[in-house]
């Protein structure tokens, strides 16, 4: 079995603020040390098990979380940043492989209480939307891989994403890491103890794996980005074939997910940034 593990660092155990998730944070240097962890245990249950390789994609932020010297030995590290965070979130991701695992995920934008929640670039984005639907990271990246075959078997998280996970996303394993209180508040158990049951939740993903499809869209699919400033739409609408579809909103239709709906996204956003650097 091949794995793919995609990882972000808010649904980190321990992570409750943005001074953990960015360089300069006065806790960034434990919560990649926690980040890390949780890697670790997740590659423990999968070699458990049979797996034979296992990647890990770095798609926080910078790219540069995940600790090196650190990392369990027989797996390989994709990290560095490219163009735009949601481009960053597949990097490495190809149908070659068998499962994908995703560690450190949050609830989407405006998901009460999750913890930190936001959707892909956080500065423009106020909405994500599939088919009318509000999603997160979670339910995109896991698109992504189903897509193109591969199953998403486990995401962790705190226990407001695990809700969503159960709901939308039949047969994905949601793996709790803590328990949100608020957006920036969390409960959260002993390091050892998390440890051990994501090491447990994951030897029982992987062990029923035949049973989980790949999750993937009712084709065709439109996805619609809700902005926070009309003036992020009016670039984003300048992605070919998209169209606005309100003072704030655009949107696109496609049938090809990884061909032609994720790229648009990844656009919209990448193009959105542009004038929310310039402070419009």
């Amino acid at each position: 079995m091949r794995l793919w593990i995609g990882t972000d660092m808010e649904g980190v155990s321990g992570v409750i603020n943005r001074e953990y998730t960015g360089d300069g944070g006065s806790f960034y240097r434990e919560a990649r040390r926690w980040l890390t962890n949780e890697v670790n245990a997740v590659a423990r249950a999968a070699f458990g098990r049979g797996a034979s390789e296992i990647v890990v994609a770095d798609t926080h932020g910078t790219c540069h979380n995940i600790d090196r010297e650190e990392l369990h030995p027989r797996v390989d590290l994709i990290n560095g940043k490219v163009a735009s965070l949601p481009n960053s979130a597949v990097v490495g991701l190809e149908a070659e492989f068998d499962a994908v695992i995703l560690v450190g995920y949050h609830v989407r934008a405006g998901r009460h209480p999750g913890l930190m929640d936001h959707t892909a670039w956080a500065q423009t984005v106020a909405e994500v939307r599939i088919n009318g639907d509000p999603v997160g990271e979670t339910e995109l990246v896991a698109g992504y891989a189903g897509s193109l075959g591969v199953p998403t078997l486990a995401v962790l998280g705190d226990d407001v994403l695990a809700e969503d996970v159960r709901r939308a996303m039949p047969g994905v394993r949601p793996v709790v890491t803590k328990r949100a209180v608020n957006r920036f508040t969390a409960r959260h158990e002993s390091p050892e103890i998390v440890y051990r049951r994501i090491e447990e939740e994951i030897g029982w993903a992987i062990e029923g794996r035949g049973a989980v499809e790949p999750f993937a869209f009712e084709t065709p699919v439109t996805i619609e980005l809700l902005f926070k400033h009309p003036s992020y739409a009016e670039l984003a609408e300048m992605v070919p074939l998209c169209d606005r579809t309100g003072l704030d909103t655009v949107a696109f239709t496609g049938e090809s997910y990884a061909g032609e709906i994720y790229p648009a996204f990844c656009s919209m956003c990448g193009i959105s940034g542009i004038a929310a650097y310039q402070g419009a």
